[in-house]
């Protein structure tokens, strides 16, 4: 498949993270917080693509912290919210994040392909495929207990989507998960976006290894990093 328009090796690339939550990354009970207010985050947006900053990373929340502030209990849902802003800028990328239990496939392709349209080809994906039990709780929907069965559960998801992508002839799709009829992806998004994950378990990784372009890893320890950032790259070589 073609690749997309999010180089991966022309520089260092620099992006902001969580601005469609409360208080973004930061917990703090200061009165002037980030309160994530549609009106914030597309100024935020327009100052950082004049900037030349390289993306914008959503996080998809649906339950807070709680506590004083509540931190991230107000949340901008992700698909709207990166629909309106690759509507609002010029330049630079906007990804956004879908909890792989709670959106079918065959929806989110075609959202993602609307997407695509609407910012010229700078929409990115980031895969979640669950942790965070109190939020799929609300929904009344039940998260596996073992990372072998959500990611597995990813890994067709969004293999189905990859497949929906790529065609505009209805094809029949009969997996352990989805079991679909005369589906097909009008409009088609060849090459795929740009797709982030982040996973720490040995199954998450595989994952990401095998489904992404990004991987996203801690870096408390950086020798440490240097060594599993090599580790990662040469088993995503074999895998290629």
């Amino acid at each position: 498949m073609q690749q997309h328009n999010f180089n991966l090796t022309d520089h260092f690339k620099l992006g902001i993270f969580a601005s469609n939550c409360s208080g973004g990354l930061t917990a703090s009970t200061l009165e002037d917080g980030w309160e994530a207010s549609w009106s914030e985050n597309l100024e935020l947006a327009q100052m950082a693509d004049d900037a030349g900053i390289d993306f914008l990373l959503s996080a998809a929340r649906f339950i807070g912290h709680g506590g004083e502030k509540d931190f991230h209990g107000t949340v901008l849902e992700t698909v709207t919210w990166t629909s309106a802003l690759l509507a609002k800028t010029r330049k630079i990328h906007v990804f956004a994040t879908i909890h792989s239990a709670l959106n079918h496939p065959v929806v989110v392709a075609k959202q993602i392909a609307t997407m695509a349209q609407i910012g010229g080809n700078r929409v990115g994906l980031n895969i979640v495929a669950g942790w965070n039990k109190p939020e799929y709780d609300a929904m009344g929907i039940q998260l596996p207990d073992d990372h072998e069965t959500r990611y597995e559960y990813a890994h067709e998801w969004y293999g189905l989507i990859k497949k929906i992508w790529q065609s505009s002839e209805p094809f029949d799709w009969e997996g352990k998960f989805f079991q679909t009829q005369g589906t097909y992806g009008k409009p088609t998004l060849i090459p795929a976006p740009p797709i982030l994950n982040a996973a720490g378990s040995k199954e998450g990784r595989e994952f990401a290894i095998r489904n992404s372009d990004f991987l996203f890893t801690p870096a408390s320890d950086l020798e440490r990093s240097v060594t599993e950032i090599e580790t990662l790259k040469k088993r995503g070589r074999k895998v290629e």
